[in-house]
């Protein structure tokens, strides 16, 4: 005992040291950033600067980290209304997108861009730069009207490829086997541990997919260029590989060093950030007659509660007991007219899903609930969002998925291999199901089969009662089948195409508020502030958190495929049916 309080006291005491540190260091960069020369962020009037790097968050995490509230990042949605904002403000002359090589999905794309474009449109100028533009940040740059590039910059707009890993051999070579049963043609979840290569109906989903997001990429770069789709597709076909060659045909318009694009641009005024901007943007909202509340929610689905951000880091989950806890909050709460559920989730455990869908209901019955969907809204991140009122997606968002799995990695053959033995004594026919080291027996499949396909009637069940359907027209569309945003609009689940912004305005106008009411934003989860987070962090300090990741040098499709095992061995191991995404696609 004594000396654990000694362990607490000297981690208390480097906490501490390390908090000095940072207001020190604080201090002096407010010092220096008030007191240097003037930037293009010192005054408001001139161009808005969009300044877009690494990795763009969704929204607000669980257990996300700050010392001020006001000073937490922008999520893309924000940065999409700051844009909104900043097109009717007579203050700001344009918009310049500053592109450092930003980690974006096409949705989050679509969502930036389609603010861009209506700023471009109403006659705003729009100025992108970039020292490399890949498929996803020139997209998002065709919506200005200028597209500049560093000069000696790399253009390497290639087109589209998905691509996915498959371990069994591997595991077989190991002693692990893959054991899981599924329903549904195209759930194919475990496919990446169980099989070679994917299976027909796997090859057909994902060239549907990537059919469609080529479609959608080329059309819009094309009507952002003024070119024809045809005369995009050549140019991703035979691509130009240097600055000059970009320039020559037309990929981009002018090859510039960034100071020399920032000193033309300040002729205009000093401008802003983003950043600073949005400060007024969240004062609107807080002062707005009318507010709804917008709840993300993003990461797997797990029983329990959320976690990620904070001290510990990590993307974070979303946990059911959180979530109906908020949920049941806001229901309560008189100043919110109505919630949008900001979801970016693959999906993860079924129990939990079903649990947060009936959360939804049961708001939804006092107050108007839409569903907006970000990158990933699959599986069980779809069965939250089928309990809302209304869903919205981004062309480009991945969906669908309803489906359901569940299983084990049978370790028998490796405990041989490395000597290990156990031994076990079991009360019960069935006792060992998701617990025994060895494959299933024919009567523990049975079992498993029995449960999963009861689940996914539920699921198709409750599907076609969200969306208005017969469950025989659901199971049509569903069998675990992925889906963009436009193809499930297509197919009837989902309502409407767009972003936070229309979800917003859905809500609102589902509410009965008058079509020109102030609306204001309430943005959850709240982030933690750092003095909670750093208690809460020491507390715990007994309990570590291990993550598993292979070396860069293996490659990020091994280290994937990896990270995804250990979490799909994680989540298996609870007894629970998983309804998961049966592939995370990235486009390339």
């Amino acid at each position: 005992m004594a000396a654990r309080k000694s362990t607490r006291l000297l981690m208390w005491l480097a906490a501490l040291g390390v908090l000095l540190a940072l207001l020190v260091i604080g201090g002096v960069t407010l010092f220096m950033w008030e007191g240097g020369p003037s930037s293009i962020a010192s005054t408001p009037s001139g161009w808005l600067k969009l300044e877009l790097q690494g990795e763009l968050l969704d929204g607000p995490r669980a257990g996300g980290l700050t010392f001020d509230p006001e000073d937490t990042p922008l999520s893309v949605s924000e940065l999409a209304a700051v844009v909104r904002r900043a097109q009717d403000d007579p203050e700001i002359t344009g918009v310049f997108v500053d592109l450092d090589a930003p980690e974006l999905s096409m949705a989050t794309a679509q969502e930036l861009r389609g603010a861009l474009v209506s700023l471009t449109a109403s006659g705003k100028p729009c100025v992108a730069w970039s020292k490399t533009y890949e498929n996803l940040s020139y997209y998002l740059a065709s919506a200005c009207g200028e597209v500049h590039l560093h000069p000696e910059g790399v253009p390497l707009v290639l087109g589209l490829n998905v691509t996915t890993t498959y371990l069994a051999d591997t595991l077989n070579k190991l002693g692990v086997k893959a054991d899981y049963e599924r329903v549904g043609a195209y759930k194919s979840a475990v496919e990446t541990f169980e099989e070679l290569a994917p299976s027909p109906a796997s090859v057909e989903m994902y060239n549907s997919m990537i059919d469609d997001l080529y479609a959608a990429l080329t059309e819009d770069i094309a009507a952002g260029r003024g070119r024809s789709v045809e005369e995009i597709r050549a140019l991703i076909d035979d691509p130009p590989i240097t600055a000059t060659d970009a320039k020559d045909r037309g990929l981009v318009d002018q090859l510039t060093y960034r100071d020399e694009l920032v000193d033309r641009l300040k002729e205009d005024g000093d401008g802003t950030t983003a950043k600073a901007y949005a400060k007024g943007l969240r004062a609107d909202w807080r002062g707005a007659e009318h507010t709804i509340a917008v709840l993300h929610l993003s990461g797997n689905v797990v029983d329990g509660d959320s976690g990620g951000g904070g001290l510990g880091g990590g993307g974070g989950n979303i946990g059911d007991r959180t979530v109906v806890k908020a949920l049941d909050e806001l229901a309560e709460d008189d100043d919110i007219a109505a919630v949008v559920l900001r979801i970016d989730s693959p999906g993860g455990s079924a129990l939990a899903s079903d649990v947060i869908w009936r959360a939804v209901r049961q708001l939804d019955e006092k107050k108007p609930v839409v569903a907006s969907m970000g990158s990933t809204a699959a599986s069980g991140g779809y069965y939250i969002a089928m309990a809302a009122r209304e869903i919205v997606a981004q062309p480009g968002t991945i969906t669908g998925s309803i489906g359901v799995f569940a299983g084990k990695f049978a370790l028998t053959e490796l405990y041989k291999k490395v000597g290990l033995t156990t031994w076990t004594t079991r009360r019960g026919a069935l006792a060992g199901l998701l617990r025994s080291p060895d494959a299933f027996t024919d009567a523990e499949r049975a079992k498993l089969r029995q449960r999963i396909e009861a689940f996914y009637t539920t699921f198709i069940t409750k599907a076609a009662e969200g969306r208005g359907k017969t469950p025989e027209e659901i199971d049509a569309v569903a069998q675990g089948r992925v889906w963009t945003g436009r193809q499930a609009h297509g197919v009837g689940l989902v309502d409407q195409l767009g972003g936070v912004d229309l979800a917003v305005a859905q809500a609102a106008s589902l509410a009965g508020l008058p079509a020109d009411a102030e609306i204001g934003r309430s943005l959850l989860p709240k982030p933690q502030l750092f003095w909670e987070a750093l208690s809460e962090s020491l507390e715990n300090a007994s309990a570590p958190t291990v993550q598993v990741s292979l070396p860069d040098a293996f490659g990020p499709e091994l280290s994937l495929a990896v990270e995804q095992a250990f979490a799909l061995e994680q989540m298996s191991s609870r007894g629970g049916l998983l309804a998961l995404d049966p592939v995370i696609v990235t486009v390339r």
